[in-house]
């Protein structure tokens, strides 16, 4: 899907940018998260560096896990 928005927006300037988190520490979980999950902030870190590329790069993809995530 990403791929279609990106081909129909690309004389507009805008980018489009695929963030794929692992486990992310929510509310979904009952009680406490399990020990190996993102913070939230790494996702938002993640995020700020795609948007604060120069406006000749897009960034397509980013697949972020914590380092004792599986898959």
């Amino acid at each position: 899907m990403a791929q279609a928005i990106r081909a129909e927006l690309h004389t507009s300037g805008v980018r489009v940018t695929v963030i794929q988190p692992g486990k992310v520490v929510t509310p979904f979980f009952d009680g406490a998260p399990p020990p190996d999950c993102l913070e939230p902030e790494d996702v938002v870190a993640a995020v700020r560096y795609a948007v604060s590329q120069p406006s000749t790069v897009d960034v397509n993809e980013i697949v972020l896990r914590p380092i004792d995530q599986q898959r």
